[in-house]
């Protein structure tokens, strides 16, 4: 029987109603109280990490979770952390990118309603993040109303759906069927042994794009060392841009293009807007989701 190490954050998934709304409040023990059967897929450590919303985790606290995975990476078969949904997507693109080359799962969950209340998605969330880690999957991947999606592909699409989230310019990893059922794509082993990428880089700003912006706003942008402009479609600089834009890669800011849409590719040498915009040095961040990009831009891989 595989042992886990339960790394427990907060989120909505350990939310109780309290006089100011929703609010974490549930350890990682009690979240199991729910889950009697996971006893019969594996033995469980727990650890109590947080107990905040998503909305108030840093760069800081992502950090330690993957110092803590690193750090027990020998002692445990998998990992699982109940983590909030709105920024899920940000938390799991920066394991991917922290923790290089791993041959164990490192799996993130949460919720759309608190565990225990009618018609929550929680529970079986939590319990199908369990069944994954038997499944002999591998690598960083949200496990989400019966999706396992890789961790740098991962995007919450809607604040209110059952099913927010999705896998962006990549297929899914696996699904879990009803009756509990996991079905896994092919993967291929990792070649290398696990490496611990550091967060090296955290200046960053993002803009999106919107008709008729000033020039001007890139001038408070050069305290910055990275720049990722929000385009549109597949990329480009709109003409009465390009100055504020020239200005501010010759001052020393890396500036990365990607786009408002869902999905897709960016592709600046595809129409003449892009192609003025890489030619004053901007860089195109291709397939990258936003969460992605940022996390790789974090970690000196971008």
């Amino acid at each position: 029987m595989k042992h886990v190490l339960f790394l427990a954050t907060g989120g909505t998934l350990a939310c109780r109603q309290s006089e100011n709304g929703l609010s974490p409040a549930l350890t990682g023990e009690e979240l199991l109280h729910y889950l009697p059967e996971i006893s019969n897929i594996c033995t469980v450590t727990v650890e109590n990490l947080y107990s905040i919303d998503s909305t108030d985790l840093t760069t800081e606290h992502r950090t330690k979770l993957a110092e803590r995975i690193y750090a027990q990476y020998a002692n445990y078969d998998g990992f699982i952390i109940s983590h909030g949904t709105d920024t899920l997507s940000y938390t799991a693109a920066l394991l991917y990118h922290m923790l290089r080359h791993m041959d164990k799962p490192v799996l993130l969950t949460g919720a759309q309603k608190p565990i225990g209340v009618p018609e929550s998605d929680a529970e079986r969330n939590l319990l199908d993040a369990f069944r994954v880690i038997d499944s002999g999957y591998f690598g960083v991947g949200a496990v989400v109303h019966g999706q396992i999606i890789r961790g740098n592909h991962l995007v919450k699409v809607d604040c209110e759906d059952m099913n927010p989230f999705r896998s962006i310019n990549a297929p899914l990893d696996g699904t879990i069927e009803a009756d509990g059922t996991v079905k896994l794509c092919p993967q291929t082993p990792p070649a290398q042994a696990l490496e611990f990428i550091p967060v090296t880089n955290t200046s960053i700003f993002v803009l999106k794009l919107i008709p008729d912006l000033q020039p001007n706003i890139f001038t408070m942008l050069s305290c910055y060392q990275n720049v990722i402009l929000e385009g549109y479609g597949s990329g480009g600089i709109p003409v009465y841009l390009e100055s504020g834009l020239k200005s501010l890669i010759e001052q020393g800011t890396r500036v990365y293009i990607t786009t408002q849409c869902v999905s897709g590719t960016v592709d600046l040498t595809k129409y003449t807007v892009g192609c003025r915009a890489h030619a004053l040095g901007a860089v195109s961040l291709g397939n990258h989701t936003l969460a992605d990009a940022i996390a790789a831009i974090q970690c000196g891989v971008l």
